[in-house]
């Protein structure tokens, strides 16, 4: 399945503005946000760029403070499902992440 991601501008400067990222059926949030974090850190090291506060996670919880399924806010979180066609966004800035 394809699930589009909106990055913050937080980490768009390591991810780009938004990207398509393939996944099995079935996946959850928290599945998705460590691929998009390793993306984050891999391209950070790459441009020696401090990726403290643009990764998605942070002790197993998420880093930023919100995060937007299709508009909405995950019920469950990192174990929310995720289905072909999803749209994630993330906004950093409501709490200063």
């Amino acid at each position: 399945m394809k699930i589009t991601v909106h990055y913050d501008f937080t980490q768009q400067e390591l991810a780009g503005e938004m990207d398509v990222v393939e996944l099995p059926e079935g996946a959850r949030l928290g599945e998705l946000l460590r691929i998009i974090d390793t993306k984050i850190v891999n391209a950070g090291n790459d441009k020696s760029i401090d990726t403290t506060y643009k990764t998605t996670l942070v002790g197993g919880g998420l880093n930023g403070c919100v995060v937007f399924i299709n508009g909405a806010a995950p019920g469950k979180l990192l174990e929310q499902e995720l289905h072909d066609g999803d749209d994630i966004e993330f906004v950093y800035g409501f709490c200063g992440g």
